[in-house]
């Protein structure tokens, strides 16, 4: 990186833009006090980030902005700019300020942060704050700054800056990592302890869902050929019901045939003797009465069927209910038994939870004992480890001194004999100055006619920018007029002005009428050529209202009546009739244009209302011609000519002159607007092109006037360089003296530094001596220290198992509480449920009682009933006995009749029996429809389509198996399945927090590998450094001081990368003195020193040095001389100077003058210099 040039505009006393180009080498800044030398050195500073504004000689910010003088305004902005050239190109960096406070930083002449500024420069030693900028009276500030300050100096130079800032980065990273590391433990734990008793609970959930399972199989299984079986049952008992109904109804049917032939039998003992007419009333009366006592026994039969349909069912709930007390009982006992086992358990448990944490406390009280005599042994390996670091740096140092002595004597040798051969270089030197003086005054001769041009062609472009702003200003003003009559015309047209009061008002009202369309001279679109013509024909029709309908029509005319506004004329195109017709004996006429219907434009759906207008009316080319064709032909329509004379259908004429105002009529207004329209269009199009003209001559002149001022600044270098030569010239021949008196001083330096390489051979033995002794002492505390390191990692791995085991009980503790909760609040359930169920069977056998008390009560009187017929059965057989005794004549008539009767009272038994059997079945299929109904409920929400049919002994296996995970479920009591669920979200966390925990660690531990490398490089590249600039520091001290010593001593610290640093210099014959104690001169020499044993280390791409030689007399200043010329191969050097010594070494010199309060640079090339004096 090369700095090429700097800009500066309106900074300070630097009104005007000026650049100042940049040697390669050294170049000097040379100028009358007050000139502004300084003030580029607090240009570039304030570029570089300098908030103080003492430190570039400010009150406030606004000060370093131009305030103006006498014959020049204040400038607006102040711009700093430097120009460097690398590898990649080139780069600008720049920074600019308004008045009004708006400040921003440039990179590449975008805008940019100064953090990305002070990046670009990073180790480079380049900054407002570092040593490549001495500004004036600064120089001792460098040397009496802060041993933390004058580390950062030597930081810079080593490049550690950035492993600092990677430390600093890694430590914070590992402060959050270890910070996110210790929430994850904790969140862990939290979460192991919930896993845990989640655990347990998902387990249990997990059996209850496997026995739930194994449940609705066996459920499914046993139930569902138990339902089977019974739908079979119940299908057989419908069938024998169904056949014993079929056996009744034949029975019925048998009865009443013998019953009519008992009938007529009867009837045919109704003519015989009253004796027998008494009995058969008798035996009448007898039958009666039996039927009288079937249907009592009927009745009384159904109401027993009901009652015992009514017991059997209040049977199986009571045998329902006291099965589950019996159950509840069992389930109480159960509950108990495992409530008492798991208080033991509980107890148990308490216990072994105490006796581990008395183990846990003491095993705690003995880490802490063994982790103290650890620290205690950690301490003094620490304190060993800093003496051995500090002891191999006063090695690593005493090397150092050693080789440098050694370089430096080399070094000498080879400077006397470099000298030697400088003075013969420097006649060639003049003779090159005096070659570049005369192409100098070529060049300007040559400059001043390019000038010349150049203002000539300025000014031919300044008059056509002149021409070209008229031309702007004149068509902005046609568009402007153009743009206000459109304006005036479409508002005229918007608010239908000139028309009437009625058209007016309608319109305003638009909204209210929907099928309102328009006036007439809005839809007709007319020629601009048949404007006067077609105004003509329309007359007063030009206001008629085009609408859709009549019915708006009429609702137009109400509002006009209503509102008393005036009269209109409204064309609705529903009620419009076309009046045209194509006359072709005109159209042959010379005379004759268009047919007015035809000439005019409208909308397609409004084409009936020109037609409506104009009729046949006609256009012709003169009124010769309208009466011409009026004599010639039948035609007798309207005639109207171009120029608006109108011959009427009657033959009337209706002419003369119309004026100019009827191109602003209604017809024409529309068309105006049209035109307005397409002119703007035109007249933007040509602005545009003017003012692209205008800008292309205004880009011309400024390239011209930047031309011509590019011009002006090389004529000023050409007439600064020819004026400058000869100073050059003179200042070369005063360096040859110099160079015998360097000569001596090379020859002392040589003799001091072989004393001084004698010296450290000494002290370097002694510091090995103390190395070894350390190491071994350093060697025995590492074994303890191991020792103690795994007696500690076992005591913390027991603590850790005592604790995980002390966290393990504890949950499972909580769980057995939860358990046992669990089974009392069952316990309480269960006494509930059963006192619930104790109390239904007492209501229930009531109930039962009641029942079997009622169905008793009514088989009395089913048997009574069966009594008193048998009674009057045995009564209806005397009868029988006593007519046939006494109708002995009768006894054959009267067998029959006894047969038929012993018949009928045969089948009234079989139907009593079969009407007993029938009831029986129904009973039997209520119970198994009852039982049916609760295997369903059983089943229900169960598919058994596809259960295999399984024999008795299976069912029974089932019904086992059944029993058996019921009692399972009953065990585990109360679950919680959402506990599933629960447990995998808390296990999926926990295993996500678990692969965090190893990432984090293992990010932990590269950062801290990371923190150990970097401290580790940067300690090395740190002291290789600090041992380089010391000893560049020394020879420099040595080489200004006449053999005087300086060292650079790194200051105690627990930290080798946080030691402060401290300057000490001694004269020769004296003692180290304080620096503060120096005098102005020495501060300077101690700085410069310090400055260039940086430069020699790492040099920083330029260096600003202003004034550091105001202090020096004309011996010191030489020295500095000689040491910028040593070193302007390898950095460049911007120098503020007064002292002739020091200019002689620039290859650029720029003198600084100020004129108006305005200051300006005048540069002079040496080198160019030299080439034209030959």
């Amino acid at each position: 990186m090369r700095l090429k040039a700097v800009y500066i505009r309106g900074f300070k006393s630097f009104a005007f833009p000026t650049k100042m180009n940049i040697d390669a080498g050294i170049t000097a800044i040379v100028g009358p006090n007050g000139s502004g030398k300084s003030n580029i050195v607090d240009a570039i500073r304030w570029l570089f980030g300098e908030q103080s504004m003492k430190s570039i000689r400010a009150d406030n910010r606004e000060d370093v902005i131009f305030a103006g003088s006498e014959k020049n305004p204040p400038a607006n902005a102040a711009e700093v700019k430097l120009f460097f050239e690398t590898d990649e190109g080139l780069i600008t960096v720049g920074r600019e300020v308004t008045r009004d406070g708006l400040s921003h930083y440039l990179l590449n002449n975008k805008p940019a942060r100064l953090k990305d500024i002070k990046e670009l420069f990073k180790g480079t030693g380049v900054g407002k704050e570092l040593y490549s900028i001495v500004g004036q009276g600064q120089v001792d500030k460098v040397i009496t700054a802060s041993p933390y300050e004058l580390r950062s100096l030597i930081e810079e130079a080593a490049g550690t800056a950035i492993y600092k800032e990677k430390k600093k980065e890694a430590m914070s990273k590992l402060a959050q990592t270890e910070a996110n590391l210790e929430r994850v433990e904790d969140i862990l734990f939290e979460l192991g302890k919930q896993r845990k008793s989640l655990y347990l609970k998902a387990k249990r959930a997990e059996k209850y869902l496997e026995y739930q399972d194994s449940l609705s199989r066996l459920k499914k299984h046993y139930y569902g050929n138990i339902l089977r079986i019974e739908k079979e049952t119940l299908k057989t008992h419908e069938t024998e019901r169904k056949r014993i109904a079929e056996e009744l109804k034949t029975i019925q049917k048998k009865l009443i045939e013998e019953e009519a032939h008992w009938s007529a039998l009867r009837q045919e003992f109704s003519e015989m003797d009253k004796e027998i007419e008494s009995f058969t009333q008798l035996l009448e009366e007898y039958k009666k009465r039996q039927n009288d006592l079937l249907e009592l026994k009927e009745m009384y039969s159904r109401r027993l069927s009901d009652k015992e349909n009514k017991l059997i069912e209040v049977s199986t709930k009571l045998d329902s209910l006291k099965e589950e007390i019996e159950k509840l009982g069992k389930r109480k006992e159960e509950l108990k038994m495992i409530s008492d086992s798991m208080i033991r358990e509980i107890e148990e448990k308490e216990n072994q939870l105490r006796s581990m944490e008395q183990e846990r406390d003491e095993i705690v009280r003995k880490y802490s004992e063994k982790e103290k005599d650890w620290l205690k042994e950690q301490e003094r390996h620490n304190t060993i480890a800093k003496r051995i670091n500090r002891i191999e740096a006063e090695l690593e140092k005493l090397e150092g001194v050693r080789e440098d002595a050694t370089r430096r004597l080399n070094l000498i040798k080879s400077q006397i004999d470099s000298k030697s051969d400088r003075f013969e270089t420097l006649k060639e030197e003049i003779e090159s100055l005096a070659s570049q003086g005369r192409e100098s005054t070529e060049k300007q001769k040559e400059l001043e006619r390019n000038i010349s041009a150049a203002k000539e062609q300025l000014k031919s472009n300044e008059t056509e920018l002149e021409d070209l702003k008229e031309k702007l200003a004149q068509l902005n003003d046609t568009l402007r007029r153009a743009q206000i009559e459109r304006t005036t015309l479409e508002k005229q047209q918007e608010e239908y002005q000139g028309f009437s009061r009625a058209v007016r008002e309608i319109f305003k009202r638009k909204e209210t009428f929907e099928s309102l369309i328009d006036v007439v001279a809005n839809v007709v679109n007319v020629p601009e050529a048949f404007e006067t013509a077609i105004s003509v024909l329309l007359g007063g029709h030009m206001q008629d209202i085009v609408v859709e309908d009549a019915n708006t029509a009429k609702r137009i005319v109400d509002f006009l009546k209503m509102n008393k506004i005036g009269r209109a004329t409204l064309l609705p195109l529903d009620l419009l009739q076309s009046n045209f017709r194509e006359d072709l004996t005109v159209k042959n006429h010379p005379g004759f244009i268009a047919f007015a219907a035809r000439a005019v434009s409208v909308d397609r759906k409004y084409s009936i209302i020109p037609e409506y207008l104009f009729g046949n009316a006609i256009i012709v080319r003169s009124l010769d011609d309208a009466i011409d064709i009026r004599r010639k032909t039948a035609f007798r329509g309207r005639i109207v000519s171009v120029d608006g004379q109108l011959l009427s259908a009657g033959g009337s004429i209706t002419g003369g002159y119309l004026g100019d105002s009827v191109r602003s009529d209604l017809i024409s207004r529309k068309r105006r607007i049209q035109f307005l329209a397409e002119k703007e269009k035109t007249l933007r199009r040509d602005i545009q092109l003017v003012q692209k003209d205008i800008q292309r001559r205004k880009d011309d002149i400024i390239e011209l006037r930047g031309y011509i001022r590019v011009l002006q600044e090389e004529l000023n270098e050409v007439v600064s360089k020819g004026a400058a030569i000869n100073r050059m010239i003179h200042e070369l021949l005063k360096t040859a003296d110099a160079l015998e008196n360097e000569l001596e001083e090379l020859m002392k330096l040589e003799e001091e530094y072989t004393a001084k390489l004698n010296t450290s051979q000494e002290k370097r033995k002694e510091l090995s001596s103390e190395f070894q002794d350390l190491m071994k002492e350093k060697s025995s505390l590492e074994e303890r220290m191991s020792r103690f390191s795994e007696e500690l990692k076992k005591e913390k791995q027991k603590l850790e198992s005592i604790q995980n085991n002390i966290i393990d009980s504890k949950l499972y503790l909580a769980s057995l509480y939860e358990k046992k909760e669990q089974y009392s609040k069952e316990l309480s359930e269960l006494t509930q449920r059963k006192r619930d169920n104790q109390e239904q069977i007492s209501i229930l056998s009531r109930e039962l009682s009641q029942l079997e008390a009622d169905s008793e009560r009514l088989r009395r009187q089913v048997n009574e009933q069966n009594r008193e017929l048998e009674s009057l059965k045995k009564e209806t057989q005397s009868l029988f006995d006593s007519i046939r005794y006494q109708r002995e004549g009768k006894e054959e008539r009267f067998s029959k009749l006894q047969e038929v009767e012993s018949g009928i009272n045969v089948l009234k038994e079989k139907r009593e029996k079969k009407r007993e059997n029938l009831h029986q079945i129904e009973l039997l299929i209520q119970e198994t429809k009852m039982r049916v109904e609760q295997i369903s409920r059983e089943l229900e929400g169960i598919d058994v389509s596809d259960i295999p049919v399984l024999e008795r002994g299976e069912i029974e296996n089932i019904k086992s198996e059944l029993d058996d995970v019921l009692n399972k479920l009953k065990f585990l009591g109360t679950v919680d399945l959402d506990a599933i669920e629960e447990y995998k979200l808390v296990d999926a966390d926990y295993q996500e927090l678990s692969n965090q925990k190893a990432d984090l660690e293992k990010a932990r531990q590269k950062l801290i590998e990371l923190i150990d490398k970097t401290d580790s490089e940067a300690r090395t590249i740190f002291m290789n450094t600090y041992q380089k600039i010391n000893s560049s520091f020394a020879k420099y001290i040595q080489e200004l001081f006449e053999g005087g010593e300086g060292e650079i001593r790194l200051m105690p610290s627990e930290d080798l990368l946080e030691a402060g640093l401290e300057i000490s210099v001694r004269r020769p014959g004296r003692k180290f003195q304080k620096l503060q104690l120096m005098s102005g001169g020495e501060k300077a020499l101690v700085g410069i020193a310090l400055v260039f044993a940086l430069l020699s280390i790492k040099p920083s791409p330029f260096y600003v040095l202003d004034e550091v030689d105001a202090p020096l007399d004309d011996f010191n200043a030489d020295r500095f001389r000689r040491m910028l010329q040593r070193h302007a191969g390898d950095t460049q050097f911007l120098v503020v100077t007064h002292n002739k010594i020091v200019m002689e070494s620039a290859s650029v010199l720029h003198g600084i003058t100020m004129t108006d309060g305005v200051s300006k640079i005048i540069p002079v090339e040496f080198n160019a210099l030299e080439s034209i004096m030959g």
